[in-house]
């Protein structure tokens, strides 16, 4: 039946035109992996999973849906896949007990778009900040309170990019709504940059967190949770700071806001790290030899 049904909107027989199938996350949202299945006996599958979708997790926005999956269907598609590409080093792990052509290539920054400019360091007062969407603005909460100890500081500010009401009581600081039109100029007046994780969501110690990378691209030094990606892009002290107490939270950005020369340092230096790395011209050569490899 369910075969029909694909045959019935040509899904099946139009793969004859293609050398193989690129699938990202899930080709169905829903259901076991058998609509993965039919494809992998006509074409090679090239799979990118660049979130731990084989950890049950219930979205707090999309939580009906989450009875409607199938955690254990991301093995089965990882298995019949030719190719698997991952954006971590974790779901790397997770993806080799499955699938030997496993090709790590790290979720990428548009460079063209987050260009560096210098004479944003420029920028007084030196700002804190911090961008996501409303259902992560809740991740603030977890440096509420040393937040609260340097919003008594005069030099510093603080803009917050995601939300109307970010829940903080006693943080003085701009709240405003992300917006696609303005979110790289909106960015440029941030000289340090927010990435807290909470523990509570089993994903994160998987992700990929791509707004350091986002940040380090445009000259933002980020302050940040070490867990998941953070702990292999930000090397601390280098081109950023881990920070695992209030104490380290309050230490971290007090520096980078006092030491202009050392944030401007460091500065340059998560650019060169986020083009070097994290750009698509640094992988690009990779993901053209990935996606060689299934054909």
């Amino acid at each position: 039946m369910i075969r029909a049904y694909f045959d019935r909107i040509g899904l099946i027989s139009r793969l004859d035109s293609y050398d193989a199938v690129f699938v990202y996350r899930e080709a169905a949202l829903i259901g076991p992996a058998l609509l993965e299945k039919m494809i992998a006996r006509k074409k090679p599958i090239i799979y990118q999973l660049d979130d731990p979708l084989f950890v049950p997790y219930k979205s707090p926005t999309n939580g009906f849906f989450s009875y409607l999956k199938f955690f254990g269907k991301i093995k089965e598609i990882i298995r019949i896949s030719k190719v698997v590409m991952v954006n971590s080093t974790p779901i790397g792990q997770y993806a080799e007990q499955f699938n030997a052509n496993v090709w790590y290539v790290p979720s990428v920054v548009d460079t063209d778009k987050f260009v560096y400019d210098e004479s944003d360091q420029d920028r007084r007062p030196v700002c804190v900040g911090w961008s996501g969407s409303p259902t992560t603005a809740r991740n603030l909460k977890m440096i509420e309170h040393p937040l609260r100890r340097l919003s008594d500081k005069s030099n510093l500010g603080f803009k917050f990019i995601g939300a109307d009401d970010f829940g903080l009581t006693g943080v003085r600081h701009e709240a405003k709504r992300w917006d696609v039109l303005t979110e790289v100029d909106d960015l440029r007046t941030i000289h340090i940059g927010l990435v807290p994780l909470p523990d509570d969501n089993p994903w994160n110690p998987y992700k990929f967190i791509m707004k350091t990378a986002q940040y380090m691209a445009l000259g933002i030094v980020p302050v940040a949770t070490p867990s998941a990606s953070n702990l292999e892009v930000i090397r601390s002290g280098e081109n950023g700071f881990l920070a695992a107490t209030d104490d380290e939270w309050v230490d971290r950005i007090e520096l980078l806001s006092t030491d202009h020369d050392l944030r401007r340092g460091m500065s340059r230096t998560a650019v060169e790290d986020a083009k070097g790395r994290y750009s698509l011209a640094a992988n690009a050569d990779k993901i053209v030899a990935a996606f060689r490899s299934a054909v």
